[in-house]
C-alpha cells in the first residue's frame, strides 16, 4: 500500500452474474435511481447478496495490488446513485445518447428532475461503513457526482426551482451533507465524477450550447466555481478526486476532444488531491500535453487502460506510456494509474467480462509496482 497511491480503480465492476439477475428482478424496467414507490420494498436478501459480492471484489482488488480500492459501486445501479438514491424528486423517464466507436448511437434512460428535491436518504454513508468495517485499514474511496455536472446548461428543470442556478446551489447543499455523512463513517477518500468539462472540448456539444444560448467560457467559469465549493467543509485529512468521465454506457461515450483548451484551468486551479484522467484512445482523448498543467502537489492519475473492450495492454507500452506522460508532468512521481473509467459504470456494463476486468486490474498493480514499488 503506497501512499499517496499509485494504484486504483475508478469505481465501478461489473455485477456478478446471481447479483446482476437479483437487480434485474428488484427493479422495474427502466430504473435508473430509487423511487419513492421502490423504497419501501424489502431489500434484505438483495443486500445480502451485494454483501457477499462486495467482499469478494474487495478481496481481489487487494490482491490485485491496488492501493485504494471500492465496493464495486455494487449497490448502485449507476454510479450517479450516491447523490439520486437519495432525493425525492427525479424520475426515470429521460433518454441520453452515447456514440460508439462505429458511428453509432446507444440510448439509455436516466434520471430527470421532476420537483424540488428533498432529501430522504444517505446511500453513500452505508456503503462507507461496510468498507470500513471489511478493509481494517485497506484505504477505500466512495464517489458522487462531480458540481459541474449538476449546471449542465441543458438540464430541464421543473417550476419548483426559478433558475438552474438556484437547482445547482440546492444540489450542492444537499451533495455536501451527503459527502459529510460518508466520511463521518469512515470514508477517507472522495471521488467526484462526470464534471462538465469534457462537453466544453467537445465540438458537439458547444455547439448545442451555443445554439441555446449559452457561452462555453462562461460554462466554464461557473464549473470551476462549483467544483471548488463543493470541497468546502471536507477535512483536510480527506483526500479528494475529480475524474474526468466523458461517459461510460456499453463501450460507448458521450464526449471526445482534447482537455488542452480547459486544461489549465482544471488541473492548474482546482484544490483537488487527484485527477483522474481517462487517456486510453488518444485519438478521441488528446495526448498528453495537458498534464504539464497540473498544480503543485496534486497527483494526475492517468487512464491509460481500457474498460471499453476486453483486450489486455501489453505491459511495457503501459510502461512506455507512463514515462512519456512523466516527461511533461516533471517526473513520475507525480503520477498514478487506473482504468481509464469504470467497467460498468450502469448495471449493465461495458462490453467486456469479469476475466478481462480483473486481468486488467491487476496490469494496473503490476505497472505501479515496476514505477514505485
Amino acid at each position: 500500500m503506497r501512499i499517496p497511491a499509485r494504484a486504483e480503480t475508478v469505481g465501478s465492476l461489473l455485477r456478478p452474474p446471481r447479483l446482476r439477475a437479483a437487480i434485474e428482478a428488484f427493479y422495474e424496467a427502466g430504473h435508473s435511481a430509487v423511487l419513492a414507490e421502490e423504497r419501501t420494498k424489502d431489500r434484505a436478501a438483495l443486500r445480502l447478496l451485494e454483501d457477499e459480492a462486495i467482499r469478494d471484489v474487495v478481496r481481489r482488488q487487494m490482491d490485485a495490488g491496488l492501493d485504494v480500492v471500492t465496493d464495486g459501486e455494487l449497490r448502485r445501479w449507476m454510479f450517479l446513485n450516491s447523490f439520486y438514491d437519495a432525493v425525492e424528486g427525479v424520475r426515470t423517464g429521460k433518454t441520453v445518447r452515447f456514440r460508439d466507436d462505429r458511428g453509432g448511437e446507444v440510448p439509455l434512460r436516466v434520471h430527470e428532475i421532476v420537483g424540488r428535491l428533498r432529501r430522504v436518504d444517505s446511500p453513500a454513508a452505508r456503503e462507507a461503513a461496510f468498507l470500513a468495517d471489511l478493509t481494517a485499514g485497506q484505504p477505500f474511496k466512495v464517489t458522487f457526482p462531480a458540481a459541474s455536472i449538476f449546471g449542465h446548461p441543458l438540464t430541464t428543470l421543473p417550476g419548483a426551482y426559478g433558475s438552474l442556478d438556484e437547482f445547482i446551489e440546492h444540489a450542492i447543499e444537499i451533495e455536501q451533507g451527503l459527502v459529510a455523512d460518508a466520511i463521518e463513517a469512515g470514508a477517507w477518500y472522495i471521488q467526484f465524477d462526470f464534471p462538465l468539462y469534457p462537453y466544453l472540448v467537445d465540438p458537439a456539444w458547444t455547439d448545442r450550447f451555443r445554439a441555446a444560448g449559452f457561452d462555453p467560457e462562461r460554462l466554464l467559469e461557473a464549473a470551476l466555481a462549483v467544483d471548488r465549493r463543493v470541497l468546502e467543509g471536507i477535512p483536510g485529512r480527506v483526500t479528494t478526486g475529480l475524474h474526468i468521465c466523458r461517459g461510460n454506457y456499453r463501450s460507448s461515450w458521450m464526449c471526445e476532444g482534447s482537455l488542452e483548451p480547459v486544461a489549465e484551468r482544471v488541473f492548474g486551479d482546482l484544490p483537488y488531491d487527484v485527477f483522474l484522467v481517462e487517456w486510453d484512445d488518444l485519438a478521441r482523448d488528446g495526448g498528453f500535453e495537458s498534464v504539464r498543467f497540473l498544480r503543485p502537489g496534486s497527483i494526475m492519475v492517468m487512464g491509460v487502460i481500457s474498460t471499453k473492450r476486453p483486450d489486455l495492454e501489453d505491459e511495457d507500452d503501459v510502461v512506455r506510456r507512463m514515462a512519456e506522460a512523466a516527461t511533461i508532468a516533471g517526473g513520475i512521481e507525480r503520477l498514478g494509474i487506473s482504468p481509464q473509467c469504470g467497467f460498468a459504470s450502469v448495471m449493465t456494463g461495458n462490453v467486456t467480462n469479469e476475466e478481462a476486468q480483473w486481468r486488467k486490474l491487476e496490469l494496473v498493480g503490476r505497472v505501479a509496482d515496476r514505477l514505485w514499488g
